[in-house]
């Protein structure tokens, strides 16, 4: 589909791909939200405005797909038809945070405590709401306060998904400790003082 600069291609797969409900699918701007607005509300389609954030002055629109992602259609700019802005405008502000909740509470929620502590050495007594994980391959699961902290606080942070699949099938299994596998290089360049054996990462030896 083509409109104007913009060009979007459509792809299906037979059988269909197994892809969970996501917090946020895709953002997309318009010049002017309200026309489109006005096309999908003809059209039936049910909309939630979320008001006017700092990133869509001209105002925000959620629209849930029938798989049930989330899309949010935005307009960077106030156009001088708009009315000014009310006091308080936009306190229903998305939140990626409370969409990722809303996920795992429609997939049956999930059992955990919040793992996050307060400064007295506490623990949160909140029941875990989002899974968090970060670059160093730690993860867990918090409640929405802790999580908004957390991923302020600490850029390597990402929302993670609850679901068991990871990359563990795409890796290959390391070297035992004692085994001749090293490294190409080894094999041609390695001396007797030459130590390339493959390690996981972070052994220092």
């Amino acid at each position: 589909m083509r409109q104007g600069e913009t060009l979007v291609l459509l792809g299906s797969t037979k059988p269909p791909l197994a892809i969970p409900r996501l917090p946020l699918l895709c953002y997309v701007f318009y010049a002017d939200l309200e026309a489109v607005v006005a096309a999908l509300d003809a059209a039936g389609i049910q909309m939630t405005r979320t008001g006017h954030p700092p990133h869509a002055p001209g105002g925000e629109v959620k629209v849930v797909d029938p798989d049930g992602n989330t899309l949010l259609l935005g307009q960077r700019e106030r156009s001088s038809s708009q009315p000014p802005a009310a006091d308080g405008e936009g306190s229903v502000e998305f939140s990626l945070l409370r969409e990722a909740a809303a996920v795992v509470a429609a997939q049956g929620g999930t059992s955990h405590a919040c793992r996050a502590g307060g400064p007295d050495g506490r623990s949160c007594p909140n029941n875990a709401e989002v899974k968090l994980a970060d670059s160093q391959g730690d993860s867990a699961w918090v409640c929405l306060a802790h999580a908004e902290d957390i991923l302020v606080t600490v850029p390597t942070a990402f929302i993670a998904s609850q679901g068991d699949r990871g990359i563990a099938a795409f890796l290959m299994p390391w070297p035992r400790e004692g085994s001749r596998a090293t490294l190409g290089a080894s094999e041609t360049s390695g001396g007797a003082g030459d130590d390339r054996t493959a390690r996981p990462p972070g052994d220092g030896r």
